[in-house]
């Protein structure tokens, strides 16, 4: 089919429909569904003719951490060929390959339906109106990212005679239970709901399919597994992220101007920090130490920044500068530091709204069945072989930035409660792994307790931000900075628009607004619906690495959450003796 189907958002792409990801469009003109694989980044290049510079998307830092040469943004407008302009799309295969007819409910593959005069859509020729045929509902999946048709013609155990069978999916009562694959020739049937049970289809291997890319793998030993082919467990996106920064040395070299000389002078580093505490500390605008201020002055004088190796921690130390005393119009990150409000000190070091930001979003592939949770799976490929490019998108936007203590956060992260609790969640999480069958090294890193604190604080934060700041929680997204050095969190919002938003987010630093905002959110996370089911961790499942968690509390949108709502504890946050905010409720 050469035909445009349909338009999807760029966004979307990244997220939501990229190759491997089912999709279903309205044709134009007849209304009829027709649904498709979007196809893999060879496709898209063989559709863009060459003229992909107009998408090019560059983000120097992520380029070096993916090994690509740049990125491509989903291809929109127009080409030229033979002179006439022709539109610049993504390609999508027809799939599932079987489709029934609404009124026989017979159904067959595409091959065997009767095309329209324009040849887009497909129609039943023995029902009376011609009807449009539709998708079957049901796809196999695996593992290891493979997709194939449900096996229609094994599946069923005919009669014996049954030469020329004739299958027909109808309804005969609610649910997949009273959804019966029959044949009109032998009047055999049998429910789909049996296709649903661990042993659904057992004479069944994996077909390697994968008609993204155009083939079959072959070897492949995962048991297939049959879902509804919109069901979320189909695709789930593998994506790398990085904020846009300015060059930090910059506002960095400005910070120390005055002293540059005397620290190049100083090659001794004992001496050169006694020399930054006794002349640069008393003025210094900033929660850095002696020792970190040096540090930066190493990687400034040696051109090395990291970047390459770490972008959340230059992120980190970025988002800890008040970028508004520069050039606000050239500034790419707008970041304005804001008072800490008094009853938070000590507990929170640093606030600052986040009045622009740019953020490139990379897709560098996909999972099924499970979506990524704690470590790093072997992603499905999104193309045959491997190419000097990734598809991504630019948002721009704008967020609420904030860090925790870092002194009080190492002294509470060694208390022998906390200690212990969160050695009872790893042993939690390995007995489950292995009661899966998996085979696991050790714990994920997202499994401690500063993690889990941040990720708990982000969601309750974005959960609270939602009522007060215009913004529904689907629309705002979490980037949690947790490290030896590290324990803050951006809680921003960003669209494909280069205008970016309206500012209601990062409004809402604003030291009377933030106060109010912090202990709102905790306060809405001491208790639960669920409890004490929640509270004591027994709603849990013990593969995502939560504790005192679910739905009806802490979980947000899978949109919002880096971690697929994995590694969570309101426990940790301001619902029982391990809180870190314990103080708060005094």
């Amino acid at each position: 089919m050469s035909k445009n189907v349909g338009s999807i958002r760029r966004s979307q792409i990244i997220s939501t429909f990229g190759p491997g990801a089912i999709v279903d469009f309205r044709l134009p003109g007849s209304g009829a569904l027709l649904s498709g694989v979007m196809q893999g980044l060879e496709a898209w290049e063989a559709y863009t003719k060459g003229g992909y510079k107009q998408d090019m998307v560059r983000e120097p830092r992520l380029e070096a951490l993916l090994g690509v040469d740049h990125f491509r943004a989903p291809p929109v407008g127009t080409y030229l060929k033979d002179g006439q302009k022709r539109d610049r799309v993504l390609p999508i295969e027809r799939f599932p390959d079987w489709l029934s007819c609404p009124e026989c409910h017979v159904i067959n593959r595409s091959g065997q339906w009767a095309p329209s005069r324009n040849r887009d859509s497909l129609h039943c020729g023995q029902c009376r109106g011609k009807p449009a045929v539709v998708p079957v509902r049901f796809v196999a999946i695996c593992e290891n990212g493979h997709l194939d048709d449900f096996p229609w013609t094994s599946w069923l155990t005919h009669e014996l005679g049954c030469s020329r069978p004739v299958l027909a999916l109808k309804s005969v009562g609610a649910g997949i239970g009273g959804l019966l694959l029959t044949c009109k020739s032998c009047g055999a049937g049998r429910s789909m709901a049996e296709a649903f049970s661990p042993k659904g289809i057992p004479k069944h291997k994996c077909g390697g399919g994968r008609p993204w890319l155009g083939g079959r793998q072959s070897g492949c030993e995962a048991a297939p597994r049959i879902t509804q082919r919109g069901a979320s467990n189909v695709y789930f996106s593998i994506e790398e992220s990085a904020i846009t920064l300015p060059d930090w040395k910059v506002s960095f070299r400005e910070k120390i101007a005055d002293f540059i000389d005397m620290l190049d002078f100083l090659d001794d580093e004992e001496m050169r920090i006694a020399f930054i505490v006794k002349k640069i500390l008393p003025t210094w605008d900033g929660p850095d130490s002696a020792e970190e201020i040096a540090r930066r002055f190493r990687e400034m004088k040696e051109d090395n920044s990291g970047s390459e190796g770490d972008l959340r921690l230059d992120e980190f130390r970025m988002l800890l500068t008040d970028t508004s005393e520069f050039d606000e119009s050239a500034m790419i990150l707008l970041n304005r530091q804001q008072p800490v409000p008094p009853t938070l000190t000590g507990m929170i070091s640093w606030i600052s709204s986040v009045e622009r930001l740019r953020e490139v979003r990379a897709l560098t592939g996909f999972t099924r069945l499970k979506a990524q949770v704690g470590g790093k799976p072997d992603a499905v490929p999104l193309s045959r072989s491997g190419l000097s490019w990734l598809p991504a998108v630019a948002m721009h936007g704008e967020g609420v930035f904030l860090s925790l203590d870092l002194d009080a956060v190492s002294a509470w992260e060694r208390r022998p409660d906390v200690v212990s609790h969160l050695a009872d969640l790893i042993q939690t999480y390995m007995d489950s792994a292995r009661a899966e069958g998996k085979q696991v090294d050790g714990a994920p890193q997202q499994l401690n307790a500063r993690y889990m604190l941040i990720h708990t604080l982000a969601h309750a934060l974005i959960a609270r931000l939602s009522l007060d700041s215009g913004y529904s929680s689907s629309a705002l997204r979490e980037r949690l900075y947790v490290g030896p050095d590290m324990a803050g969190l951006l809680i921003y919002t960003s669209t494909p628009d280069a205008d970016g938003t309206m500012g209601g987010l990062s409004r809402q630093a604003r030291p009377a607004r933030m106060e109010q905002l912090v202990f709102q959110a905790l306060a809405d996370h001491e208790l639960c619906s669920a409890d004490p089911l929640c509270s004591e961790g027994m709603a849990r499942s013990g593969s995502n690495g939560n504790h005192a968690a679910c739905h009806n509390c802490v979980f947000l949108p899978e949109t919002s959450c880096e971690a697929w709502n994995g590694f969570l504890d309101r426990s940790l946050l301001s619902a029982g003796p391990l809180s870190f905010f314990k103080s708060l409720a005094e």
